[in-house]
């Protein structure tokens, strides 16, 4: 076992996230943490999955990655997001400008919510057309058919001049798919974007960001809460739990052999794996309230596995248990044969 505290960084990593804590300042002495230990990378043109329980932080991180924390009342108090040289951690609104949208990309949790529903949707693709850069009207709407025939959109010319209501949810999750590649992005963070879509239009959403991110060599981070969706389309996965990431490692590996209770918990509650007519697996318990975490591991009083030092000390740190497979378990030795 390598007493490495965080995942190590590869060669291809394009963004590196060390000790991140991200908060809400109450009073001038009382702040409500919200995640206080991140720590993982994003590597270049892989799909990156981050899943977890609501509440476990996952989409705080997202809006660390975009920028947009303080429109939640959030800030980041400690830790870093190195990306490309920069480190995001410390931008002020004018140093995010080249970076938000540009270089990283975003596609919301709610296609039906998502686009402005006052706008047509060239107005919206036209906005991020012209991010940080002039064009000509022509171009621009060029620029955006373009954008609506690269997410399968039939009838661009129909569609760039209709409001968001004149279209389903599908159609409007591509547009916001469309909206987020404008610029060419080195990454795209994709919070939940399946939200609310029936499951035939969830596999086409999902078969667009794996061709998306093919043909442009683009990073992507996907959270969501469908294990099933995430070991068919990521290469890595990031288990968040209670403000804390509680595994790191490839989808293959933490498919096979996961390293922590609550990921294999996680699995076990799959709707997709229930037996027909037989009661559904659930996890005992509920996590504990944001910011009121109690000592030693957080998830040890719904723990099958619990030790008495599971509930003691500091929350556990992650460790390299397996070459590129990190857990924050203390006894990841009674893990074998539990994961079935």
């Amino acid at each position: 076992m390598s007493a490495n505290p965080v995942p190590g960084v590869s060669p291809d990593s394009l963004v590196e996230i060390r000790d991140l804590v991200i908060g809400i300042q109450r009073t001038r002495k009382d702040r409500l943490i919200i995640v206080d230990s991140a720590n993982f990378d994003i590597r270049r043109a892989e799909t990156l999955g981050l899943v977890g329980e609501s509440g476990s932080g996952k989409t705080m991180v997202c809006r660390s990655l975009i920028g947009t924390l303080k429109r939640r009342s959030a800030s980041i108090f400690a830790g870093s997001i190195i990306f490309d040289g920069l480190d995001l951690a410390n931008l002020d609104e004018r140093q995010w400008r080249p970076v938000r949208g540009n270089r990283i990309g975003y596609v919301p949790q709610s296609a039906l919510t998502g686009p402005n529903p006052v706008m047509t949707v060239g107005k919206q693709l036209g906005e991020a057309v012209r991010r940080n850069r002039k064009r000509k009207d022509k171009d621009v709407r060029k620029r955006g058919m373009e954008l609506l025939d690269l997410v399968h959109i039939r009838r661009p010319e129909v569609v760039y001049d209709q409001y968001p209501f004149q279209l389903s949810g599908g159609m409007r999750q591509r547009v916001m798919i469309a909206a987020a590649i404008a610029q060419d992005p080195d990454i795209v963070v994709a919070d939940e974007p399946t939200t609310g879509l029936d499951v035939t239009v969830q596999a086409e959403i999902m078969k667009l960001l794996q061709e998306i991110r093919s043909e442009f060599n683009m990073s992507v981070v996907l959270v969501s809460h469908d294990l099933a969706l995430i070991d068919e389309v990521c290469d890595r996965l990031v288990v968040m739990h209670a403000g804390t990431c509680v595994e790191v490692g490839t989808v293959p590996d933490v498919a096979s052999t996961p390293l922590h209770p609550y990921t294999i918990a996680l699995n076990r509650s799959r709707i997709d794996i229930a037996t027909p007519g037989a009661p559904l697996v659930t996890i005992k318990g509920n996590p504990p309230a944001v910011g009121e975490w109690p000592p030693g591991c957080r998830f040890a009083e719904r723990c099958d596995l619990v030790q008495e030092d599971c509930a003691v000390g500091r929350n556990p740190a992650l460790v390299e248990v397996r070459p590129a497979h990190w857990s924050a378990c203390l006894h990841t030795e009674l893990l074998g044969g539990s994961h079935g």
